[in-house]
Order: structure tokens, then C-alpha cells, then sequence
């Protein structure tokens, strides 16, 4: 682990130890200018030796890392951990609901931005005339741009440039322009059908199927999976004709997709209340499959990012996974992110051990903040309506300075504060365990209690 570090006079130098920086920051002759990657700069005049090293970067959807070297020795390795995409997929569907109740519940109202069956839209801003209707043109074009992205794919290729190029920023010329990337390259139609070849590649799962539920049903050959009744024979209890359903394994409140792998018939009389619920052979269904794979959303990005990063550092050497997990081996290194881009930053060259290996820094991102305006269901005794909520400051930021996912010393301890209370906080430690005071029963800690050390935005230091 070492620190990055900048010259007076703004020029990346060589990265430092943990130690000398903490007695640089003590003795106020440096100052912190970024965390993440944590860097600082000096506040006096310094020479600017600097050495010859190597970049490694090993990109992922959920994980990315860092190693650098000189020469055979590992001066920082780092290993960044994405948001899941399925805790923004739960937060998406809360937000939903919310917006669809909102019609039933007295809360602020806001117009609809489009009439239905018309060419009008609402602007807030009204023209010369007061009117807030506007007629728009219509067309069959897409209004997205060449190279548009879902926002989630889109955020995580911002990712990987925003981590990269401070990398590059804050050291430096000798190790910056030696730059190895670890890209991915799948094909998704192999990994599901390892025989597939020429004309089989046009032809997928779905192939002469009129939709996805025709392709379901014709798959499980119109049979319920629970009763196994066949769909359109009479039953002979109370003579209802059997009638099936496209049932989701995962629960789409879990966050399930259309992914026929994932999808399952079952009949009307099997797809019950009662059988979506705990003790239900539906619900025991998504508990026993829970941990099933990603599916190949994961390749499908890496094959997105690979372009991208072709693009964007066309000065950069690539390699791929497989070469990466021999050079690894051959250095009997674990298997972990950051041993991967130690790994990659040796790519080319003889190098059979590593010296001072140096210990992880891991940075997790977190939710910055809570952005609701108003709460679905006020509180008890809450003195204003929600139709004249204001936007609620609970989880930002406190009037005694202390902000939301703050380092804090509490009983000797460095934790981060996940929620507030009033006057008192939610904390959590690296692992996002909740820490309640010694000797009580409840998690909340009184902010007089903190010590407020340092804010860490979207990104936990651990």
C-alpha cells in the first residue's frame, strides 16, 4: 500500500509509504487532495527523480483493480468495488411504486409532460403567452445519439475512465505511459451452446417463436410444472379448463428479468397468493434458486467496455483474461482483482517471483445520499402534511457539521455513518455491520459521542 503524491509545483512524483504521509499531514508540510485514490500534495520544494514502472488494470463489471510496479517490486495495489446493479434495480422498483401511489395519496401533485393521443407536451416555463402546452414535432427517429448506453452500463464505463485517468493524473510519466488493460472478449452464443456454428448463430432460443411466452409454453411442452395438468384439458374437480402462466423463478419484486433461463410455466390453480409466500412451493422454488448465475449481462458489458477502451487509450497495450490467470499463476499470487492487475501491469515480462508484495487498499461505493422529497407514510406526530413536504435533510447533512457516510471515532473505533436519527446516527463498519454502543441494546449513537474524522462521498476507504 503506498499514497500518491503531487510536487508544490503540481508534478505527479513517486508514491510514498502510509508512514511518511501521515507525519507529512502532521506536521502540516502536505495536504489531502483526493481520497480516491488517496493522494497528496506537498507544501515545500522537493526534487523530481522519478523511476520507470507499469499500470495494471483489470476492468469488471462489479470490480475493478490496480497494480503498479517498478521493475519486480509492487508499490500499490488497489481494488475498487462498483455498486450492485441489483441494489440500483430494488431502488428503481421502490421508486416505481411510489410514483404509481402517488395518485392516491394527498401529496404533491405534479402534471403529466406529455397529453396521450396528441402532439402537445408540458414545459414549466411558459412563453410570451402564459401557455404551457406546447405542440412538438413528431418523428420515427430515435433521438438518441450514435454510441448512447443504458444509464447503468453508462455509469460503469464512467467508472472505469474516472479511475483510470486519475491513476494517470497523480503519477508519474515513466510508470503512465507504460498503461496494460485487461479487456474482455466473450462470445455469449459459445458459453451457451459450446457445438454452435455457422448458420446456428442466427438462430437463438427464441427461434420461430411469436413471443416469449409462445416459447415458454412450447418448451415445457404445455405442462404445469407444479400439478403437471396440460394446458386446455378439463380439470376433473370442478371442471375449469387449465390455463398456464409464465411464472418468474427469481419474483420480479427480487428483481428478476425476462430471461427465458429464468422463466417457468405454471398453471392458474398453481399461481397462487398463498404459493408466492414463505412456505409456498413458489417461494421455495426462488429460495433454492437464489444463487443462480449472473446470466450473461456481465459478458455482455465487457464486450460494450473493450470498444470503448480501445477508444479512449489507443496508447495503451491489451491483454485478455486467460493470459492474465497464467501470469498470475506463475507468480503464485492468490486470486483476487488486485492480484490480477499486478498480473497484468508484468505483462511481457520475465518476472517468476515479486518482491514486497504490499496489502490491498479496498474502495467501495456507496449511495451518496437519500433523495426522496417526502415520506411515503409521515411519521407519528409529524406536524406538516406531505402536500407541503419540503425536501426531507435527514440523511445529508446534520447542523453540527457531521454529513452522511462521515469517518467517525466512536469508543476507539473507525466506523461510517450510514443514517441519522435527530441527534443521534446509524453506524456501520468496513463490512456493513451494524455497531451499537457497549452495553446497550439499541444501534443509535449520540453525534456528541463522535469524533467527526473525515468525509468520504461515494467512496468507503477500507
Amino acid at each position: 500500500m503506498s499514497v500518491l503524491v503531487i510536487g508544490r509545483n503540481g508534478r505527479a512524483l513517486m508514491p510514498t509509504n502510509p508512514r511518511k504521509a501521515r507525519l507529512l499531514l502532521k506536521k502540516k508540510t502536505a495536504s489531502v487532495v483526493c481520497r480516491h485514490p488517496f493522494t497528496i500534495q506537498l507544501l515545500y520544494k522537493t526534487g523530481c527523480a522519478t523511476q520507470e514502472g507499469c499500470i495494471g488494470i483489470d476492468t469488471g463489471s462489479q470490480h475493478i483493480g490496480v497494480g503498479i510496479t517498478c521493475g519486480d517490486r509492487v508499490i500499490l495495489k488497489d481494488e475498487h468495488a462498483l455498486r450492485s446493479s441489483m441494489e440500483k434495480r430494488s431502488l428503481l422498483a421502490t421508486r416505481t411504486v411510489m410514483r404509481r401511489g402517488r395518485r392516491y395519496r394527498k401529496v404533491r401533485y405534479r402534471k403529466p409532460k406529455w397529453r396521450h393521443h396528441t402532439k402537445r407536451m408540458y414545459f414549466e416555463k411558459a412563453n410570451r403567452r402564459g401557455q404551457h402546452w406546447r405542440k412538438v414535432k413528431t418523428t420515427t427517429q430515435s433521438p438518441r445519439l450514435k454510441g448512447w448506453l443504458p444509464p447503468s452500463l453508462q455509469s460503469k464505463c464512467d467508472h472505469h475512465f474516472r479511475i483510470i485517468d486519475r491513476y494517470l493524473k497523480y503519477l508519474p510519466d515513466p510508470i503512465t505511459r507504460n498503461l496494460v488493460i485487461e479487456a474482455g472478449r466473450f462470445d455469449m452464443a459459445r458459453m451457451n451452446d459450446p457445438t454452435i456454428h455457422g448458420e446456428m448463430y442466427q438462430r437463438g432460443p427464441m427461434y420461430d417463436a411469436e413471443n416469449l411466452r409462445a416459447y415458454i409454453f412450447a418448451r415445457d411442452n404445455y405442462q404445469c410444472a407444479c400439478c403437471k395438468a396440460k394446458a386446455g384439458t378439463t380439470r376433473k374437480a370442478d371442471g375449469t379448463t387449465v390455463k398456464l402462466v409464465a411464472h418468474h423463478i427469481l419474483f420480479r419484486s427480487r428483481g428478476a428479468t425476462d430471461n427465458p433461463k429464468y422463466i417457468i410455466s405454471v398453471c392458474d390453480h398453481c399461481h397462487t397468493t398463498k404459493a408466492h409466500q414463505p412456505g409456498g412451493i413458489l417461494y421455495s422454488w426462488m429460495e433454492n434458486n437464489k444463487k443462480v448465475a449472473r446470466g450473461l449481462r456481465d459478458a455482455t458489458f465487457m464486450n460494450i467496455l473493450r470498444k470503448r477502451l480501445f477508444a479512449r487509450y489507443p496508447q495503451a497495450a491489451f491483454t485478455y483474461g486467460n493470459i492474465t490467470a497464467a501470469d498470475r499463476k506463475q507468480l503464485r499470487l492468490p486470486k483476487s482483482h488486485a492480484n490480477d492487475a499486478v498480473a497484468i501491469s508484468l505483462f511481457g515480462k520475465e518476472a517468476s517471483t515479486v518482491k514486497n508484495i504490499c496489502q490491498t487498499m479496498h474502495y467501495k461505493q456507496i449511495r451518496k445520499s437519500k433523495r426522496s422529497l417526502h415520506e411515503a407514510i409521515p411519521r407519528k406526530g409529524r406536524k406538516n402534511p406531505n402536500t407541503k413536504a419540503v425536501r426531507n435533510k435527514k440523511n445529508t447533512t446534520q447542523a453540527n457539521g457531521f454529513k452522511l457516510w462521515d469517518s467517525v471515532l466512536a469508543d476507539g473505533k473507525k466506523l461510517f455513518i450510514c443514517s441519522f436519527t435527530g441527534t443521534s446516527a446509524y453506524l456501520i463498519d468496513k463490512n456493513g455491520c451494524y455497531i451499537s454502543q457497549p452495553g446497550k441494546t439499541y444501534k443509535q449513537w449520540p453525534l456528541s459521542k463522535l469524533k467527526r474524522l473525515h468525509p468520504n462521498g461515494n467512496w468507503l476507504m477500507a
